[in-house]
């Protein structure tokens, strides 16, 4: 009984959550959010959930024969128009250079997300996995990082006082890789304190995430024609690839995406899945108080 009467008591002085939150915020390193989240985000979308995106890197990398200003601001356009296939009501892009996010200040980024957070008070966060050890894209750790300290800050009313905005703790975060490391659905020990695995059914959402790699025309064209090129080095050719142009950028693209989609599945009940590890709303509580 005490220990009941202690959890309710530690609930009762925390941070309220809002009566009703309706509003998902996606956080983005890079168009790679699309591989690894596009599914789960469209699911939530398609209940009426409010979507923000967040952009944090500008993508100038991923460009063919143009200046990174020019990849940029296409890729900008393009990634706008494939979130808002998706349902999002609402994208900010940051604009911090591609490949360059280990110089932007951690608490300058921090700082912006846990502003977003405590003005849209999201029912659920999903941003990159920064503790993952087969990722080696370092944009994601640092966008990833800054979210999850955004996350854990935005509760307490002593972290940005000046802001005027009432503190809040967002009930759900999934976190999100590239299903690459074989041991990427080991459980954790002590499931109330890390985030555990867990796969998320997206058979009825990727006709609306493929529909939205398609609107990426410059990524996808950077990508095929350095997939050929890299095949060409190894004296190696696709069939797809003969010819690249737009209708063959899109169709690698589409079959990269089922790809992940079926890898992410395997072990589970699902067709096509997206993995994640998942905090929820019991993340950090004891199980001894949980009984």
């Amino acid at each position: 009984m005490r220990r009941r009467q202690f959890l309710c008591a530690a609930l009762a002085a925390a941070p309220a959550l809002a009566a009703e939150p309706k509003t998902i915020l996606v956080v983005a390193a890079d168009a790679r959010w699309l591989e690894c989240c596009a599914g789960l985000a469209a699911r939530h979308l398609a209940a009426g959930l409010r979507g923000l995106l967040v952009r944090v890197g500008d993508d100038r990398l991923e460009g063919w024969n143009m200046p990174p200003e020019e990849a940029a601001w296409r890729n900008r356009v393009e990634s706008e128009a494939a979130a808002r296939s998706l349902g999002f009501a609402e994208i900010l892009s940051f604009g911090y250079p591609a490949g360059e996010l280990r110089n932007v200040p951690h608490t300058t980024l921090r700082d912006r997300l846990i502003t977003l957070i405590r003005r849209h008070r999201p029912a659920l966060l999903i941003i990159p996995n920064p503790h993952t050890e087969h990722d080696r894209n370092l944009d994601s750790y640092y966008a990833g990082a800054a979210a999850e300290d955004a996350w854990h800050a935005a509760r307490f009313a002593n972290s940005l006082p000046a802001l005027g905005l009432a503190p809040y703790a967002t009930p759900e975060v999934y976190y999100y890789a590239p299903p690459v490391d074989p041991r990427r659905r080991e459980t954790e020990a002590g499931p109330a304190f890390v985030p555990q695995p867990v796969q998320v059914d997206i058979s009825p959402w990727l006709a609306k995430k493929l529909a939205a790699a398609r609107e990426l025309k410059t990524i996808n064209r950077a990508r095929a024609e350095r997939l050929r090129e890299r095949l060409a080095a190894a004296g190696q050719r696709l069939p797809l690839l003969a010819t690249v142009d737009a209708a063959a950028a899109a169709r690698l693209a589409e079959e990269n995406l089922r790809g992940l989609a079926a890898l992410g599945a395997e072990g589970s009940n699902y067709a096509l899945a997206e993995e994640f590890r998942h905090a929820g709303v019991e993340y950090g509580i004891p199980a001894k108080y949980l009984r």
